[in-house]
């Protein structure tokens, strides 16, 4: 009876250990796959800001308003510009 007792109890202990196994496997598969998500979304966010600081940088501006138009661009002045809620008072 003993003998039973101890193979039930080293059987049980195989199992609960494979058991155990599995889902620290499934777990370390899923903290790979999100460290790499993370890995992957922190580099664009790099590349976005890195795009973004180029492309608005004042030198930027000037050099893309140079090679994309040809004319020369006039400066509006903003006293030309009428409010929309003091157009709508003057009628």
């Amino acid at each position: 009876m003993r003998n039973y007792l101890i193979i039930s109890f080293i059987v049980i202990l195989i199992i609960l250990t494979s058991l155990v196994k599995t889902s620290t496997r499934n777990l370390e598969a899923k903290i790979f796959t999100n460290q790499e998500e993370i890995k992957l979304l922190s580099d664009k966010k790099g590349l976005i800001l890195l795009e973004h600081n180029f492309l608005s940088s004042p030198e930027r501006l000037f050099e893309l308003k140079e090679s994309l138009f040809y004319e020369n661009l006039i400066s509006l002045n903003k006293k030309k510009y009428l409010i929309l809620k003091k157009y709508e008072q003057e009628y």
